[in-house]
């Protein structure tokens, strides 16, 4: 695999590879709540994680993110399939950071309407932080930090510049040619 265009390519390509499979085990372990899976992405015992979830709330540890995870299980499923674009990567030493948009299809289990604060919470954006640090200070690269905010309307142009998420396609940067056919 060869580094992607979102990567700077000054990291060796071991970190980036390693970055990018926890990237995907965390947003795929999302599909069906895989705690398991979705734990090893995370330092351990993770009482120094931090998230901003996507509902607005703060989450301090690992068994409170599990806890979120276990509450949101009974409510939504998440079965239908998801999409990330990594928009960016950078890799500095033993720190990183990830920026990605994403698409999810999600339903509320009582066939209600997903939504956080009345914006489609099917679609959004996240920034992850990793260290190479597996939480008791063994050099494994771990994401210690994630925020997730909601994308606005898919259709609303940017004030000032113009272009949508829809005009220009989730996860597109300007430093990478638009997709064929976009």
């Amino acid at each position: 695999m060869t580094a992607p265009t979102f990567a700077r390519r000054t990291a060796p390509q071991e970190d980036i590879d390693q970055i990018l499979h926890l990237h995907r085990e965390w947003w795929e372990s999302n599909l069906d709540w895989d705690i398991p899976r979705m734990s090893k992405v995370f330092p351990e015992p993770g009482d120094e994680y931090l998230m901003f979830n996507f509902n607005g709330h703060p989450y301090f540890t690992m068994r409170e993110k599990t806890a979120l995870w276990e509450f949101y299980r009974e409510l939504i499923d998440q079965s239908g399939g998801m999409t990330t674009k990594v928009m960016r990567l950078e890799v500095k030493g033993d720190m990183a950071w990830l920026a990605c948009e994403f698409s999810i299809e999600a339903e509320m289990r009582d066939g209600g309407e997903w939504t956080a604060d009345n914006v489609d919470a099917t679609v959004g954006r996240a920034t992850e932080i990793y260290h190479r640090d597996n939480g008791s200070g063994a050099p494994e690269w771990r994401m210690w930090h994630t925020q997730i905010t909601a994308l606005p309307p898919l259709d609303e142009e940017r004030p000032g510049l113009g272009g949508s998420t829809a005009s220009r396609g989730l996860g597109w940067v300007p430093w990478n040619p638009l997709p064929e056919g976009v």
